[in-house]
């Protein structure tokens, strides 16, 4: 697993850009308007986690409280209503993952079955050889 780097923050909270050394609260959005990079550019060049975004720390907080207050209001709605297309619905027997569960688990059945025949087949070619071999020998 990689180790990213964490950026550096001012006195005020804010993450300093690593090409002109000042703070911004938005710092991904003044590396791309004022140096022309794009965010994930910038991230690679300067070794930060590819997923996470890079604000001040005021602004996450208040990024963090907003989602919070609206969390019954805007998420879970979103939560229902796209939910709304992978829900049970009656009449449906099972899922396409419970299907393909089963039909890996079938052939996971014959698979083993095949291999126990095998190891069956061969035993039993072993002591056939074993016994012809005991047979031709001569009687003391």
């Amino acid at each position: 697993m990689k180790a990213y780097k964490e950026p550096l923050y001012n006195i005020k909270g804010q993450p300093v850009c690593e090409i002109c050394h000042v703070g911004y609260d938005k710092l991904l959005k003044h590396v791309n308007s004022r140096h022309s990079i794009s965010a994930n550019e910038y991230k690679e060049r300067f070794g930060y986690h590819p997923r996470k975004g890079i604000v001040s720390q005021k602004l996450h907080a208040q990024m963090r409280s907003n989602a919070l207050k609206n969390y019954n209001k805007v998420i879970m709605g979103n939560l229902i209503i796209g939910g709304n297309n992978n829900r049970f619905k009656e009449g449906n027997q099972m899922s396409d993952l419970e299907k393909l569960s089963e039909l890996n688990r079938n052939r996971m059945k014959q698979k083993w079955n095949n291999i126990r025949n095998e190891k069956q087949q061969s035993k039993d070619d072993v002591l056939s050889d074993l016994i012809k071999k005991l047979s031709v020998l001569p009687k003391t």
